[in-house]
């Protein structure tokens, strides 16, 4: 494999949801199980477009194919948006989610708007 295509798949991995245009009901649908109710999903705090990183998969993975690929290895992380299908993934855990008080949430690995707390 070169290296062009080497960086192609990459940005494809990093890049693939978060450049592809949207309209409003799909970034508005959020999907049964949606990455940003995972255990391993980690919020970006520099965008607010939804987009985050998976703690467990790595820039290569795509749990979007058939059958999906995890590559498990690496330095970077594999980037998803918060509302993206987790149904296929064999590491989706979901989150457990409360709603009693804005002040139990201080960790800001964790979506505000969702206050997830672990078990």
């Amino acid at each position: 494999m070169s290296r062009r295509s080497q960086w192609k798949q990459v940005a494809n991995g990093m890049l693939g949801d978060v450049s592809k245009a949207r309209t409003v009901e799909e970034r508005e649908n959020v999907p049964e199980k949606a990455c940003g109710f995972c255990r391993n999903f980690s919020e970006n705090a520099y965008a607010s477009d939804g987009r985050g990183y998976c703690k467990k998969l790595k820039v290569g993975s795509d749990i979007k194919a058939v059958p999906p690929v995890y590559v498990m290895e690496g330095e970077a992380s594999y980037t998803v948006l918060f509302n993206s299908d987790g149904g296929k993934c064999e590491h989706y855990t979901r989150q457990a989610l409360i709603d009693t008080s804005g002040s139990e949430v201080n960790d800001p690995s964790y979506r505000r708007a969702h206050r997830q707390l672990k078990k």
